[in-house]
């Protein structure tokens, strides 16, 4: 699909040009194949076409109903683009992960994985959700805070791997001496082509907020790309959730038995799976390639859509549940929103207390 295969290639440059500092040579090979596949498509049309790579990148910044010639494909949101200031975009990530050939994926599964192997090898589950806890609620901090944290002996055994989470803040968090971590998401605010510092991080629920600044020469981390989207995001809407349901005296674990849901109400045993994808045809092919297993022990399961993504989006749902082939086979399982699944464990914890 020529959408993913320069999605993968847009990707793998940005990677490039961050470890090297200058652009690789050649360019990604899914790069110049999606630019061969839109020249020759483009032809067919008699539309006009990029010539070089350095021209899709152009057209790449732009809303995909700018595009001059837009290939007919499904899944393409009309106001999305693949880069936003030299930088890959949620929705670029999501189309190179639907075509399974994204290094930053395979870079956070290794990470999560590697946690998982080392909490169970150490029979310590509580471990695993101290970590994936702390990516969330702690996704930028000073060095020295990383360091003390590792330090702690509820982390130490997974001090390895807290390292590799976590980045040198990049020079455009660091203007004007110090970095602004953002009170919506906890992340960093990023100097943009505007010149004005904000977030721009893709789900950031209060992007104008500050919760903290840190002086740039302490040193500043924060999550790596691939944890923002993948660990850091959905996160937020997990912690939610969870302290949701448990103001409402349901009792929720996060991540239990090593990661076999997101969040499962003790007393009503239906497991969430939550995602927060922008596109839903495009999550409906992932769920599809990777479908969610419902734990044991778990009476049903949940696809559950963060609120960021339904929100004013009443079409969201119907159409995860139209594309995808997974979910349509699925007598147990099913996909709902954020405030639906709260309101349906609520409700069955309320009636079996009665």
């Amino acid at each position: 699909m020529v959408i993913s295969l320069a999605a993968s290639g847009l990707v793998e440059l940005s990677q490039s040009l961050e470890r090297q500092g200058a652009f690789p040579v050649p360019y990604p090979a899914a790069l110049q194949r999606a630019l061969d596949r839109l020249a020759a498509m483009g032809v067919i049309a008699g539309a006009e076409v990029p010539r070089s790579v350095m021209d899709l990148a152009a057209w790449a910044h732009r809303p995909f109903v700018q595009w001059p010639f837009r290939p007919a494909v499904e899944g393409l949101n009309d106001d999305e683009s693949l880069l936003t200031d030299g930088k890959p975009t949620k929705a670029c990530l999501e189309w190179a992960v639907v075509s399974g050939d994204v290094e930053g994926e395979i870079r956070e599964r290794l990470l999560i994985h590697g946690v998982l192997d080392v909490c169970k090898a150490n029979d310590d589950p509580d471990a695993y959700v101290r970590f994936r806890r702390l990516l969330v609620e702690k996704p930028a901090m000073s060095e020295r805070d990383l360091l003390v944290t590792m330090a702690q002996p509820g982390f130490a055994i997974l001090a390895q791997h807290l390292r590799g989470a976590y980045r040198a803040a990049p020079a455009e968090a660091l203007a004007t001496g110090e970095a602004v971590v953002c009170g919506g998401c906890g992340h960093l605010w990023t100097l943009q082509a505007d010149g004005v510092r904000r977030c721009s991080e893709w789900d950031c629920p209060a992007p104008t907020t500050i919760k903290k600044r840190l002086p740039a020469s302490e040193g500043v981390v924060w999550l790596s790309r691939e944890l923002r989207m993948f660990v850091s995001g959905p996160g937020r809407a997990e912690l939610r959730i969870a302290k949701t349901l448990e103001r409402a005296g349901v009792t929720a674990q996060l991540w239990p038995d090593f990661d076999a849901c997101d969040v499962l109400p003790v007393e009503v045993p239906w497991a969430a799976d939550v995602k927060s994808w922008t596109n839903p045809v495009r999550l409906a092919w992932r769920l599809t390639e990777r479908p969610f297993v419902l734990p044991r022990g778990a009476e049903r399961g949940f696809i559950v859509i963060a609120k960021e993504q339904t929100t004013g989006r009443p079409e969201y749902l119907r159409a995860l549940r139209n594309h995808c082939t997974w979910l349509k086979g699925q007598s147990r399982i099913e996909a709902v929103s954020e405030k639906t699944f709260i309101d349906r464990v609520v409700r069955e914890f309320r009636k079996a207390q009665a």
